[in-house]
């Protein structure tokens, strides 16, 4: 049965929309913290009907009565991705539930690992509620103004699944919000452009690597009529320097949006500038070898996501990213906790001599620099291999039929090499090579060799 026919349902969502959009802007920090509490006993007591929590927690001796609020939180093990992989299908999803009921999602595989979990409606909902209060930040409505969300429509991704497989069927998305264009990041740069440009919306939500492509065609000509008031970067880390090149090819503010597959979204920029967990949604944890790090200090962030009748979300360590908590509050009155900065994802960083650790926030400043300051999107792909502490490999791939147009590709690779060696030091000698190709099918973007075990961390850069 769609649950859009049902009344209840219905009645439940209106609900949601009237009391949960716009909440971080209404509650105080107490009232947050009674809700948070409440939230994670719910939670607890439908994950020990989920075999894999049960187990957990059966054996780490936890008892779901055990469990008040947020304080007892580290008192639940972590949960991993292998975990999940352990136990999927059936041991990720309550007894309780049709798993038929469910839409599977999975992770982009940016590490070589997809990740498949499971999702309700009620969680597709909610993200989309999620979003909607960025853009009531920004004075944008859903309703009325045109908006444009270039999202990632591959079949497995979790866009795919609360849009293509979830709303569109059910709730016919497309034919109510004909003021909202969607498309596929995954499409050609110039084919977006002209759909955005005949489209003519007030906001554009995007991935950070296609917005720079779209920044970089609108220079050279392309998309005339594209003027937006505001554009949502997300997906990965926003070098500073390309969002100012975004921001004036465009005439428009640029905020992020943080967010994973697992989760859902977690934190958005306001806009006085402050990143703002979800707090009423989502609940974070910095740790550094298991115990929390202080404010303004870099530590890797656990989550736990308070609404779901698919997979629960509890203590997942596996999003890998590397964030920094902020004490304190912002003068845009929101409640909840902060975040000073997102580094990136502890799994694709490159380990350097002396306990550095490169995130890719670090490096990805190399390839932004391409789009803002050589002009060119002729790099198609990329590959970094770490042989050892002293070796780094980066293969590239030219896109042929830009390979005539605009900066040599001798000049690129000088390029990308100083730019590493700017970051890496002397001690690491680096090499950048073309390839016709590089396999991600089978492993991610940014390999080290590096035995993790055996090293160090002094810093994150």
């Amino acid at each position: 049965m769609n649950q859009f026919y049902n009344p209840l349902f219905l009645g439940k969502i209106l609900k949601r929309y009237l009391i949960d959009v716009d909440r971080l802007d209404r509650i105080s920090g107490e009232s947050l913290r009674r809700y948070q509490d409440k939230q994670l006993r719910r939670l607890v007591r439908f994950a020990d009907t989920v075999p894999l929590y049960h187990e957990k927690y059966k054996q780490a001796g936890v008892h779901i009565s055990d469990i008040a609020g947020i304080d007892d939180l580290q008192k639940l093990p972590c949960i991993t991705k292998d975990d999940f992989k352990r136990h999927y299908p059936n041991g990720i999803v309550s007894s309780k539930i049709k798993k038929s009921s469910l839409i599977e999602v999975s992770t982009s595989g940016t590490t070589g690992k997809v990740l498949p979990i499971y999702v309700d409606m009620l969680d597709i909902v909610m993200g989309l509620f999620a979003y909607i209060r960025t853009l009531h930040e920004y004075d944008m409505s859903v309703w009325k103004d045109r908006i444009t969300i270039i999202g990632d429509f591959a079949p497995h991704t979790a866009e795919s699944g609360y849009v293509t497989r979830g709303l569109q069927p059910r709730f016919n998305i497309s034919g109510i919000f004909r003021n909202i264009q969607w498309l596929n990041t995954n499409d050609d740069p110039k084919k977006i452009v002209s759909a955005i440009n005949e489209f003519q919306p007030a906001f554009i939500g995007g991935y950070v690597g296609m917005l720079g492509h779209l920044a970089l065609q609108k220079e050279s000509g392309f998309g005339d009529n594209i003027s937006p008031r505001y554009i949502a970067a997300t997906g990965s880390v926003l070098d500073p320097y390309l969002k100012l090149f975004i921001e004036k090819t465009f005439h428009a503010k640029v905020f992020e949006v943080y967010g994973a597959t697992e989760s859902g979204l977690i934190g958005f920029q306001c806009k006085k500038g402050s990143y703002h967990l979800m707090s009423d949604l989502v609940y974070a944890e910095f740790l550094r070898k298991g115990q929390p790090v202080a404010s303004g200090e870099a530590g890797e962030m656990v989550i736990t996501k308070f609404h779901s009748h698919g997979t629960p979300i509890i203590r997942y360590s596996a999003i890998n990213d590397i964030v920094a908590p902020l004490d304190g509050h912002c003068s845009c009155g929101k409640t909840g906790a902060l975040i000073k900065k997102v580094y990136g994802r502890n799994d694709l960083a490159l380990y350097l001599p002396g306990g550095n650790v490169l995130l890719p926030s670090s490096f990805s400043e190399i390839y932004s620099k391409i789009l803002y300051q050589l002009k060119t999107n002729k790099v198609k792909n990329t590959k970094i291999i770490q042989h050892d502490l002293t070796t780094l490999e980066i293969q590239v791939v030219i896109d042929e039929a830009l390979r005539p147009i605009g900066p040599s590709v001798e000049e690129i690779f000088q390029f990308i090499k100083k730019g590493f060696e700017e970051k890496t030091g002397s001690a690491v000698t680096v090499t950048v090579k073309e390839v016709d190709s590089v396999d991600t099918s089978q492993g991610p973007r940014i390999v080290s060799m590096i035995d993790k075990k055996n090293y160090t961390i002094a810093r994150y850069i």
